[in-house]
Order: C-alpha cells, then sequence, then structure tokens
C-alpha cells in the first residue's frame, strides 16, 4: 500500500477561482482532484514515473 502525507498549498486567488471554475463546470469533484490532475501532466511532460524507483531525480527545465 502507498502511504499518503498531506501537503499544504497556499495560492492565490485567480489560482483557486480557476480550480472552482473546473469544478463548477463538471471537469473535477474536487480541488483535489484537479490538482493530483495537473501533477499528472505535469510528470507525464518530464518523462517522471511517480511510482517507478528512479536512480538519480531527472534535471527539469523552467515551464512558462
Amino acid at each position: 500500500m502507498i502511504s499518503k502525507t498531506r501537503v499544504s498549498v497556499t495560492l492565490t486567488k485567480p489560482y483557486l477561482d480557476a480550480l472552482d471554475r473546473l469544478i463548477e463546470e463538471g471537469g473535477y469533484v474536487d480541488r483535489g482532484e484537479a490538482i493530483m490532475e495537473a501533477l499528472r501532466r505535469l510528470f507525464r511532460h518530464y518523462g517522471i514515473k511517480p511510482f517507478a524507483r528512479q536512480l538519480s531525480p531527472p534535471r527539469l527545465r523552467a515551464v512558462a
């Protein structure tokens, strides 16, 4: 079983408004689900497999 850890993130109002809009439009059930999907897409973009053991951390480039 994969353990979970709660992470706190402080977001500005425009980000919260955008998250809430995604929820209102039926795209996501809640903010947590929307954020998890965003992380999945970010990891995919960088070729990171979050559940695969990595020998060394990947070199990340800035996302515009």
